[in-house]
């Protein structure tokens, strides 16, 4: 009998090990094709809140646009072209932007003029953003435009856009423009339209 016995366990031990084996890897395919399904649904999510994101980035470019605009129309009321208020002129004068850009007009207008640009639009548009990049250009008056955008209580992000807007009316001629050039240009067949 023993030898029966040990006939039968020789045969349903590696059986049964063999039958363990098997439902011990359908478990891990079952768990393999939970997480195949899982990682299909969270790839879906993603796609879903790349695109949330986008229209979000959309959105908010419009927002920050209108919250420029805004912005701006604090110190130079929006019209073609901006001209400085009452407020803009006194921060142009108290803040010492006004002596900086006249102290620094030759190398900023140069700066401008070597940018070519072909238009009054993009002239405005030029010298706006050399007079942003001020303190790039002119690393010695930082300390004095920091202490003057502190005195009048403004950023200094106010104080360049005011005094992009003084060096732009002082230079426009110069570089071949009128400031009423920038309401009668056409952007479809670029022409000046005056």
């Amino acid at each position: 009998m023993s030898d029966i016995l040990n006939t039968v366990l020789t045969i349903i031990v590696p059986v049964l090990t063999i039958v363990g084996v098997f439902i011990a890897m359908g478990r891990k395919l079952e768990l393999l094709d939970t997480i195949n399904k899982n990682t299909e649904k969270l790839g879906d999510s993603i796609d879903k809140l790349k695109e949330s994101h986008n229209k979000l980035s959309e959105r908010f470019i419009v927002v920050e646009d209108r919250v420029e605009t805004i912005w701006k129309d604090k110190f130079a009321p929006a019209g073609s072209p901006r001209q400085l208020n009452e407020l803009g002129l006194k921060i142009l004068n108290e803040s010492g932007i006004k002596r900086i850009i006249e102290n620094n007009k030759a190398k900023l207008f140069k700066i401008v003029k070597d940018k070519k640009p072909s238009n009054a639009y993009d002239a405005e548009q030029l010298t706006l953003s050399v007079v942003n990049e001020l303190p790039e250009h002119c690393p010695e008056i930082i300390d004095e435009l920091k202490q003057g955008a502190f005195r009048v209580g403004q950023s200094i992000d106010t104080v360049l856009f005011i005094g992009g807007l003084y060096l732009r009316n002082l230079i426009f001629q110069e570089l071949g423009f009128s400031l009423t050039d920038i309401d009668n240009y056409n952007f479809t067949d670029k022409t000046c339209n005056s």
